[in-house]
């Protein structure tokens, strides 16, 4: 049985993580395992954030790399003036739900499916 969840939600769940990350950049990228991979991110927009974030040296060009960013449904200024340090569980959750997308038993739904 496949469980589904809401685009918006695992968007929401994503970001959370991303943000946490970079509010602690680079130290919490620092140990690997516990760092989900760009495969854990299920929207694009969350993808390129990660791509931005994980290609900088500290965590004022990570910002800067994010806000250059032309996203489609990401509102980076937004996201920018967010804090992450409450979101210290969403990168092991972004991490796991990775795990269950490749496996099939979880998948995104759009709006008016």
């Amino acid at each position: 049985m496949v469980t589904t969840i809401k685009k918006l939600d695992q968007q929401r769940h994503e970001l959370k993580a991303l943000r946490y990350l970079l509010e602690y950049y680079p130290d919490s990228v620092q140990n690997q395992d516990a760092v989900p991979s760009r495969e854990d991110f299920q929207i694009p927009d969350d993808q390129r954030i990660y791509d931005a974030l994980m290609s900088a040296s500290t965590k004022d060009q990570a910002a800067r790399a994010i806000e250059e960013l032309d996203l489609e449904e990401t509102e980076v200024e937004s996201f920018l003036r967010l804090g992450g340090q409450f979101y210290h569980t969403y990168p092991q959750l972004v991490k796991e739900r990775g795990h269950e997308f490749r496996a099939g038993t979880i998948k995104v739904v759009a709006p008016g499916e």
